[in-house]
């Protein structure tokens, strides 16, 4: 079986890697701003704060 890589092909396989990538960029970038962030609390006294 002879396969035959034309320009046009390279092309088209290239525009679908590109949307495959941009899909899964959207998906990914969308699920990383669901999680809610919890406030940090210093672990370190503030300076003239008595520790308990």
């Amino acid at each position: 079986m002879k396969v035959e890589c034309s320009f046009s092909l390279l092309v088209r396989l290239a525009f679908w890697l590109w949307v495959v990538a941009l899909l899964i960029g959207v998906v990914l970038g969308g699920a990383s701003g669901t999680a809610s962030a919890n406030p940090v609390e210093p672990v370190v006294a503030m300076h003239g704060k008595e520790v308990d």
